[in-house]
């Protein structure tokens, strides 16, 4: 199976980029909540939610790949995007499911 992960980010730049979009999409969610735009932040939370962990799954296979070329820095921070998204969007998805 080694290989296979064709839909999976490649390369330093691709993950950068990834990264980059995920910490856009963490700040145009604070954005709009800060704004009072509920219905953008609800949108928001969950669907850059799944973009980051798309690149997080990307990162951590590349990581597996080439240890060198991928930094803990990129490791550790898209972790952390990922689970600050995560943890917004299944806040945003309790309040649609009444909880």
């Amino acid at each position: 199976m080694k290989g296979k992960n064709s839909l999976l980010l490649r390369g330093v730049k691709q993950l950068n980029l990834g990264a980059m979009v995920s910490g856009a999409g963490l700040l145009l969610y604070l954005g709009a909540s800060a704004l009072a735009w509920r219905d953008a932040a609800e949108m928001l939370s969950p669907a850059f939610a799944l973009v980051s962990l798309y690149v997080f799954a990307s990162v951590l296979a590349e990581r597996r790949r080439d240890r060198e070329a991928v930094s803990c820095n990129l490791l550790w921070g898209q972790g952390a995007l990922t689970a600050l998204l995560c943890l917004s969007a299944a806040a945003v998805l309790r309040a649609w499911l009444g909880g």
